[in-house]
């Protein structure tokens, strides 16, 4: 069970990127990306994860879950599956989600730079992106404090963001505008606009989202601006190690066992595997 946000390490909301009408969109921001394969990512997911456990994860928790399908694929797995997201409908709309497909998810509404376990859990996912929510090194070190403290012995953190070739302007590695029909509900998403900023020194993009919706006949438009970081692997890796209880042990290009981080070609997403050390470091003599 996760617990209430606390404040910690003299966090404000200005650390934390929102997208609060879009997040408050639930089932819609839900067909925006049906388009992921949610079990094939899984797969990877428990493969990633058992490759540094050195055997299958028992437990999960999904950070930033949103519809929370990762939790929700892992639980019908057999998984003991928890879920968190500071967004009320969100936290609404996955519980219903997982009820109707008759699994059991323990989903909180919740910060997640400052959340507690009643057990600790094997795996720990931040995806999709959302990592780019936490905006400040401290926001991010605190998150990661808080999942090592969540994790069991040698559990493992998986983050998905989006590939450093964006930052430097090398490529587009995402795409920034799709379309997505589900039950009769036709969802275009426009990530981004030409009008959107990136500032070089802070890597904070102010980011434009639109979703056009066509749902029973009638048309709406739900567009929001947010700010969210952008990351580079060394970057990233040095937050791990600044926060003191984690290390990066893996990179892939995306959510995929057979793409490295460095391939110019299949590369898409930046997926780093971090794990909590199986044995705590030795403390200093006194």
């Amino acid at each position: 069970m996760t617990h209430p946000p606390e404040q910690t390490d003299g966090q404000s909301p200005a650390d934390q990127s929102q997208h609060g009408r879009i997040y408050g969109a639930a089932r819609y921001y839900d067909i925006a990306f049906a388009y992921r394969d949610f079990v094939e990512e899984c797969d990877f997911l428990m493969s990633a994860a058992a490759r540094h456990l050195g055997r299958a994860p028992a437990s999960v928790l999904e950070l930033a879950a949103g519809p929370a399908n990762h939790a929700i694929e892992l639980a019908r797995r057999g998984l003991d599956a928890a879920a968190l997201d500071r967004e009320p409908a969100m936290v609404r709309y996955g519980s219903e989600k997982a009820e109707a497909a008759g699994v059991r998810v323990n989903y909180h509404q919740g910060d997640m730079t400052g959340f507690s376990l009643d057990r600790p859990v094997d795996l720990a996912l931040l995806l999709l992106g959302s990592a780019a929510c936490l905006l400040t090194n401290s926001a991010v070190i605190s998150c990661m404090q808080r999942v090592s403290e969540a994790l069991t012995p040698g559990g493992v953190l998986i983050i998905e963001l989006p590939h450093p070739r964006e930052l430097f302007n090398i490529d587009d590695a995402t795409e920034d505008g799709w379309e997505v029909t589900r039950d009769g509900t036709r969802v275009r998403v426009r990530w981004g606009s030409p009008g959107d900023s990136l500032d070089p020194v802070s890597q904070i993009a102010q980011v434009t989202t639109t979703l056009t919706i066509w749902d029973g006949g009638r048309k709406q438009v739900i567009r929001d601006k947010a700010f969210q970081r952008r990351f580079t692997v060394q970057e990233l890796d040095a937050l791990a190690r600044a926060s003191g209880g984690l290390d990066a042990v893996a990179w892939f290009g995306g959510l995929d066992l057979d793409v490295a981080i460095d391939d110019p070609e299949e590369a898409w997403r930046m997926v780093a595997v971090l794990q909590k050390p199986a044995i705590p470091p030795a403390l200093p003599n006194a």
